[in-house]
């Protein structure tokens, strides 16, 4: 009796180790199954992620291609701001010489106007001497008196045209030379870049 419940617990144990054996192969079949599943979704990955990598690459390119073009861009656009710092450099240069022509030539016609100055102050002087003589004059001869006056004042007028004249003259000399420098800048920045 007792040999019988060893062998029955032997043939149970057995069928259940064969049972247990059984469920780990199927398990084992599930897990390879599964795990391949993941294996092919992680190839899929793997090829996209591939992808990605070279459009992020030629992307990395295209970026690069363009960075040296607009470098070189860059610099040609930084060369003509040179060259135009250079002409504007050349032209302070021009403007602080005709400057100091100018200064020169200002001075000059200041020291002429403080000649004819000095000569309307003598003349002034004449004519007060002129103009005593002539008071005396107009008691003893009014008529002759007033044609005298006459004469002096046509001579005052006509100097002082003279004045006008030469003044007139001079600014119209001095900003024709003006416009026609500022025409010369303008026209070496239009033309000249």
């Amino acid at each position: 009796m007792g040999d019988d419940k060893v062998k029955e617990s032997t043939a149970e144990v057995f069928a259940t180790v064969t049972e247990v054996n059984a469920l780990f192969h199927s398990l084992e079949d599930m897990l390879v199954t599964r795990f391949e599943a993941i294996d092919g979704k992680f190839g899929v990955v793997v090829e996209k992620f591939a992808a990605i990598d070279g459009r992020f690459g030629a992307l990395e390119k295209n970026l690069a291609e363009m960075d040296a073009k607009f470098e070189r861009r860059f610099e040609a656009i930084d060369g003509r701001f040179s060259a135009l710092e250079g002409r504007l450099a050349a032209l302070s240069h021009t403007i602080v010489g005709m400057d100091s022509k100018f200064e020169i030539l200002f001075d000059a016609i200041d020291g002429r106007f403080w000649v004819l100055e000095k000569n309307l102050a003598e003349m002034d002087a004449r004519n007060g001497v002129q103009f005593a003589t002539l008071e005396q004059m107009i008691v003893e001869l009014d008529t002759k008196t007033e044609g005298r006056f006459d004469l002096v004042e046509q001579q005052f007028k006509s100097q002082e045209l003279r004045i006008e004249h030469f003044v007139t003259s001079a600014n119209n000399k001095l900003m024709v030379l003006l416009l026609v420098i500022a025409g010369s800048v303008i026209a070496g920045l239009l033309y000249g870049g």
